[in-house]
């Protein structure tokens, strides 16, 4: 018997880019070509905010398959800092008003070079963005501790989503401060109805955790290349009642329709001349 919590996270098959439109009850999903047709749509819908969603450049542990979490703050290697330029080009017709990023070295530095196409754009970090903590994993080569790895992830297969690494994260606590951190920026809530578009540079495995839990997806069928974009249309708050927000939603239970309208996962084209 399938628990509440895998259904919640889901198991549907995904596209490396998707756009999820909401159409009455009925979720619709079709292949995007590129990230122009989301630039060239004429914006987020009346009363969201469109949030651009990225990962961080390469590192030399991501080059080595090293496991960096929360606790090993690398900074971004000749390979991430071109990836990083290769992102901020790819956003800098974006009209941004917010530009965000964890507070690991590698998240800011590439928030960083996004940042330089606009600078009225307001600069945000916060300690809530930061990668899942994989405990005693962090600093290990997936391939030599294979095996041990799989034993956590098949649990959350499982649904068992409150399966943490050993002195680590479980899924369940990286989405509850996810959320909670972009709450804390107040960058869906009424009184910030001026904000329309946000870049926030974050981790992959956190990419895929707050994804998976959003859109009743796969943990693991969600790919997130380095310096990847996903695009997302939030509602904002409400001043109470009517339409379901993002401050209505509790954390780990998938957002009801249409607090968001679209999405556009693993977007990497711009990345083609830095491999």
């Amino acid at each position: 018997k399938k628990s509440m919590r895998r259904r919640r996270f889901g198991f549907y098959a995904t596209a490396l880019r998707v756009v999820v439109a909401n159409v009455g009850p009925v979720v619709v999903m079709a292949n995007v070509a590129s990230l122009s047709g989301v630039l060239s749509d004429g914006g987020p819908p009346p009363g969201t905010v469109r949030l651009y969603l990225c990962r961080h450049g390469q590192t030399d542990y991501n080059a080595k398959g090293l496991i960096q979490g929360s606790g090993i703050d690398r900074e971004l290697s000749a390979v991430g800092e071109a990836q990083a330029e290769a992102l901020g080009l790819a956003l800098r017709e974006v009209p941004l008003d917010v530009v965000g990023s964890s507070t690991l070295k590698r998240s800011m530095q590439t928030a960083s070079f996004v940042s330089r196409h606009h600078p009225t754009a307001n600069g945000v970090e916060h300690e809530g963005l930061r990668e899942m903590s994989f405990g005693d994993f962090e600093g290990l080569a997936v391939d030599d501790h294979r095996d041990a790895f799989q034993v956590v992830t098949d649990a959350w297969a499982r649904g068992d989503l409150d399966h943490a690494w050993p002195n680590g994260e479980s899924p369940k606590d990286v989405v509850s401060r996810a959320k909670s951190a972009l709450r804390d920026l107040g960058l869906f809530s009424a009184s910030s109805s001026k904000t329309l578009h946000v870049a926030l540079v974050t981790h992959g495995r956190f990419n895929k955790l707050l994804l998976a839990s959003l859109f009743g997806l796969e943990i693991d069928s969600i790919v997130q290349a380095n310096c990847c974009i996903n695009v997302l249309d939030i509602r904002r708050g409400t001043s109470g009642g009517g339409t379901p927000s993002f401050d209505d939603v509790e954390p780990h239970t998938g957002l009801p329709s249409p607090v968001v309208s679209q999405v556009l996962l693993n977007y990497a084209d711009h990345l083609a001349q830095t491999e």
